[in-house]
Order: C-alpha cells, then structure tokens, then sequence
C-alpha cells in the first residue's frame, strides 16, 4: 500500500533510509561515510522534512512494515518540482512499486503552478535507468569525489 507518512513512520523512514545506503551505495560510497550512517541521525532529518508543508512523503508498507519511500519537495517560490530521496529496500525493487510511487508523488503535483521535476542520483546507482525508462532527461553531470573515488552526480529532470 501507498500512503502519506504519518508521523508515527518516522523511525522506519530513517531505517529504511540507513538500510537502502547500506544495500546500494556498498563498495561505491566511501566505507567511512556508510559507516557513519545511523538511524537516530535520520530520525533527525527525517522529523524535521515531515514538519516542512513543502514536502509531499510518501511510503509504501507491506504487513505493517515500511519498505519505501519518496520524498517529493514542493517549493512555494520556484518553478521546479525536486524529488529529494526515493529509496525502496533490494527485497522490494523490480515490481513496479517505484513507478506507483512516482506515479503517486506526480499527483500531488499542480502543473500550473511547476514546469520541471528533478532528481539527482549517483551516476553508478543502477536506478538511474529506472528514472530514465519513466522518460527523465539527464540535464548535468558533477563531480562528486568526495562520496566515493570516480562518483558523478547526475542530475535529471522532466518537463512537467
């Protein structure tokens, strides 16, 4: 099931968040700064975007227990619409939930009001074809050496 975060989902977002890092990102981000992920940090962070009215955080549960999620952000002064996270545990991927979530995240928003929606992804991050097969347009690549040695950047967008 896809829903709206509640407040309540605060503690899975973040270990879902943690866990998604951990899965993907291994041997590509640089081992200290997975290491250094924790739950209680995300919780943080993760308290904060759900108290912001600008964010639209979705979550997809099975038997109770978060799976995934998107954090869409929904600027009141800009025109571009940014897609900040969007994680979905391994056990989960490859059955069409991440385009229900995305399909999900592009109702909440007003196309008379936003022009573009973007999304930056790491460039090895296999999901970046995913973002591509749903009809996203790489716009701008950049370093991002700092995460792991060779690491891009890809920035995406589509036309709303």
């Amino acid at each position: 099931m896809i829903r709206l975060a509640t407040q309540a989902d605060i503690t899975q977002i973040a270990a879902v968040h943690v866990q998604s890092w951990h899965e993907t990102y291994q041997g590509l981000v640089k081992s200290e700064i997975l290491a250094a992920l924790n739950v209680a940090q995300k919780i943080q962070i993760w308290t904060q975007v759900f108290q912001d009215d600008n964010h639209c955080l979705l979550v997809y549960e099975k038997d109770q227990k978060i799976l995934g999620f998107l954090d869409g952000y929904l600027p009141k002064q800009k025109r571009t619409v940014e897609i900040r996270a969007f994680y979905l545990l391994k056990s989960i991927q490859k059955q069409g939930i991440g385009r229900e979530l995305f399909k999900r995240f592009y109702q909440c928003i007003d196309v008379e009001k936003y022009d573009a929606l973007s999304l930056e992804v790491f460039d090895q991050n296999p999901s970046r074809y995913f973002y591509e097969k749903l009809g996203a347009t790489l716009v701008q690549v950049e370093d991002a050496e700092n995460y792991g040695d060779g690491l891009k950047i890809c920035h995406y967008q589509w036309k709303i």
